[in-house]
């Protein structure tokens, strides 16, 4: 076992500058954290690629020997297998006879002689040097994709394949350092396979932010977990559950997942102890930052000692990056998709080998940038595709497509911590299960560590040493930490009475910010600066469609031909737990909400936890 150093970044970064070599990094395991295997001192590099007149079958069967007997010595092969090496590997097919262009990279591996694991602190933003990824052009755009996927469909049809994974690729600009660009992209999507590998001496380098598990071997030991179903995150509660239930449910995802894990439990069948191969999980739902995946877990115990010809023989490449069966799949694929994949849909691998113990991990190479560089301007290719079978619909197909970009065009969020504002009274703090409830919701999906048992303790400690009165703002930190500051508030003797008006602009409805409560309040400062201008105390929110939302600090109530009302939020804006507490009584109803009904309305209130409810002079300009 090799024990974990825990070090700041900064000083992780400066390390790696100087040794270089690869990092396998797992950025999900313990929130604000990074685990970081850094593989340095390479002792030779090893590239393969495809030459028309020469039969590779045994140069590629000594090579992966060489590799078990280069792991047993000590070293550490690790490196790229490209997603062509498939022509080896699928029983049925030969490279020979393959029709690869002349030059085709098929695996580029390194054997690196030392490791090192080590824990850091992950980067806030203004630790990345300037960078920038832009002029992203997909390959095919709608109008050609619905071509290739009516061809698709008809091979489906046909019966020569249950599922295809149609995939094209996206060219794009990098600009900046590429290090700095990959710790940014760690920021949007945490995995357990992040990778980060300069090939020496080309100008290539592979940066990886890929969720799913290939397979791991530890001694005789195998698992898999095949990904297979895909849709966004919703940006409120209501609409991320929704769009969770649907994948859960929907029958076309559930018959893509099933297939592929019982191509996975075939495949592993052929390499395993009679009677092991077991399934694990089948269709559990694991969010990632921006879309939520269907995934299984497969394991079986080796019958034979662990062997990359014979593993791979049985694996390579993954099924779920194919369709089944696999090798007219694969065929059918390459005819359609009329271009090679590359690093794509391949899989990256790191091996050891510790006390005559193997220990082997492989990611699908999805979610990943191929990049060639000169100086600090990069030109990058980037994968995207999806499942296609008989129940598919071209123009779903293709938007689930897209929403792979999400990872890259995202911006990088700075850090925050999760924030709930609170009212303690007597000991007593107003409405904590709402506020537990939200904040546990907020945690969960900007992934965030949670424990209810901390808060609780939290909140005795709280309980005990604010008696009066207070205004309390409860801090969690990325790690799961929780803290708290408070301010004793002033006694009222009447309902206070604020000024309102609109906002000059409407609001960005895909900023995730608006509709969770954080310390990233950037855009809500900028509306409060506007509003000191206009001499009011706060302005009222509203999508690009008019829909009114909130005010920057406070939910809205407005009186309508004698009924309450409150805006619906599904656009934009926080839900307040008092906001929440007055409509599980019935006291208001939500209602999607124009200009013109404030305008019109006979009473307007605002209302947030603490300073309960205020009415309101509404300014208009």
């Amino acid at each position: 076992m090799i024990l974990i150093e825990s070090i700041p970044y900064f000083s992780f970064e400066e390390n790696y500058r100087k040794l270089g070599g690869l990092l396998f990094e797992d950025t999900l395991s313990k929130p604000g954290f990074t685990i970081s295997d850094h593989y340095y001192d390479a002792k030779e590099t090893i590239s393969l690629s495809y030459e028309k007149h020469q039969n590779l079958k045994q140069q590629i069967t000594s090579l992966f020997d060489r590799l078990d007997i280069e792991r047993k010595k000590g070293l550490y092969p690790c490196g790229i297998l490209y997603y062509e090496l498939g022509y080896h590997f699928i029983e049925g097919l030969e490279l020979f006879g393959s029709n690869l262009e002349e030059g085709t990279q098929l695996l580029h591996i390194t054997l690196f002689q030392k490791k090192r694991r080590i824990q850091y602190k992950n980067p806030d933003k203004d630790q990345l040097s300037k960078h920038s990824i832009t002029e992203l052009q997909p390959k095919w755009l709608e109008a050609e994709y619905m071509e290739k996927w009516k061809q698709t469909n008809e091979f489906l049809i046909l019966g020569e394949s249950y599922e295809l994974n149609l995939c094209f690729p996206v060219h794009l600009q990098l600009q900046g350092d590429l290090f700095s660009i990959y710790q940014g992209l760690k920021t949007k999507q945490k995995t357990k396979y992040s990778v980060y590998y300069p090939m020496e001496k080309n100008s290539k380098t592979i940066l990886s932010v890929s969720p799913e598990l290939f397979f791991e071997v530890n001694g005789d030991e195998i698992k898999t977990e095949p990904m297979k179903g895909t849709i966004l995150r919703g940006y409120t509660k209501k609409e991320d559950q929704k769009n969770f239930n649907y994948l859960q449910t929907s029958e076309k995802e559930k018959a893509e997942n099933v297939m592929i894990t019982d191509l996975y439990r075939n495949d592993l069948g052929r390499i395993a102890k009679q009677g092991t191969v077991e399934v694990e999980e089948l269709f559990s739902i694991h969010g990632l930052s921006t879309v939520w995946q269907m995934v299984s877990k497969v394991r079986a115990k080796l019958n034979q000692p662990f062997q990359w010809n014979t593993v791979l023989s049985a694996l390579f490449p993954s099924g779920s990056v194919i369709g089944a069966p696999k090798q007219r799949s694969f065929s059918l694929l390459h005819t359609l998709e009329g271009m090679n994949r590359g690093s794509y849909t391949g899989a990256f691998f790191t091996s050891e080998e510790k006390n005559d113990v193997p220990l082997i991990r492989a990611s699908v190479t999805i979610r990943t940038l191929e990049i060639k560089s000169q100086g600090n301007n990069h030109k990058a290719v980037y994968g995207i595709g999806s499942g296609v079978t008989v129940l598919s619909k071209p123009n779903e197909e293709y938007a689930e497509c897209l929403s792979k970009l999400r990872v890259l065009t995202n911006p990088i969020p700075p850090k925050f911590a999760i924030l709930e504002t609170l009212r303690v009274c007597n000991g007593r703090i107003f409405l904590k299960e709402l506020h537990t409830k939200r904040m546990e919701g907020t945690a969960n999906r900007f992934g965030f560590s949670f424990s209810k048992e901390k808060l609780e303790e939290t909140f005795l400690e709280m309980e005990s040493k604010i008696p009066s009165k207070s205004r309390v703002r409860l801090l969690l930190d990325e790690t799961g930490e929780f803290h708290f500051e408070s301010t004793v508030l002033p006694k009222r003797t009447k309902r206070p009475t604020i000024k309102l008006c609109f906002a000059k602009e409407a609001i960005d409805s895909k900023n995730i910010f608006f509709y969770h409560k954080t310390t990233n309040r950037i855009e809500y400062e900028k509306l409060t600066d506007l509003c000191k201008e206009r001499k009011v105390d706060d302005c009222i929110l509203f999508d690009t469609d008019g829909i009114v939302l909130e005010t920057s600090i406070r939910n809205l109530f407005y009186r309508l031909s004698g009924i309450w009302f409150t805006p619906s939020l599904e656009t934009g804006g926080l839900p307040g737990v008092f906001r929440e507490y007055l409509l599980r009584k019935n006291w208001v109803k939500e209602k999607v909400t124009t200009k013109d009904d404030l305008v019109h309305a006979s009473d307007i209130l605002t209302a947030n936890s603490v300073r309960g409810f205020e009415r309101v002079i509404l300014v208009r300009e």
